[in-house]
């Protein structure tokens, strides 16, 4: 069986921080080359213009480029690397476009470019999420805790997932 690629769409939320902490960014560095006159003091503009830039470009490098079920599991494909959940650390899946609401951040990225890294919720207690569309949220439970993704058309996912693990169509 050849891999299944999934895109990851970006939902509104994740669209509107990305472009509202873009703007911010631009905004301050605009702002202080305007504000910085004299030429002693140009080291502020670059120290700043860096900054924003390494504050913007290392997000991105974290960022989710899709989703995949291969032979060995699932992966989640960023810029760089690819995440790997094994088959054997999935015992279910489900589609729950809930999944994600009342989340709070305990460590990673919640809006510029993904929600990643980890989180807690009263509904799924602690949890670790790959999501750029919270309303196409799957839950992956296993045995070492709960994983959150978002890949396009979640009901596909979870049903060529649950195929690939040989546990037949829907809900395992």
């Amino acid at each position: 069986m050849s891999e299944r690629q999934y895109a990851a769409v970006w939902g509104r939320r994740i669209r509107v921080i990305t472009v509202l902490v873009l703007l911010l960014c631009g905004g301050v560095t605009v702002g202080i080359a305007l504000l910085v006159n004299r030429p002693e003091e140009r080291w502020v503009v670059w120290l700043v213009t860096a900054l924003m830039l390494g504050i913007v470009g290392g997000t991105a490098l974290f960022s989710i480029r899709g989703f995949e079920i291969g032979r060995d599991g699932v992966r989640i494909r960023r810029v760089l690397w690819t995440n790997r959940i094994p088959f054997e650390a999935i015992e279910s899946a489900e589609v729950d476009p809930e999944a994600c609401r009342g989340a709070w951040k305990t460590m990673g990225n919640d809006g510029l470019f993904a929600m990643h890294g980890w989180f807690r919720s009263r509904r799924l207690g602690s949890f670790r999420a790959f999501v750029t569309h919270p309303g196409d949220a799957v839950v992956l439970r296993g045995p070492k805790g709960i994983v959150v993704v978002s890949p396009e058309n979640p009901r596909r996912f979870v049903n060529d997932l649950n195929r690939r693990r040989g546990r037949g169509e829907g809900r395992p």
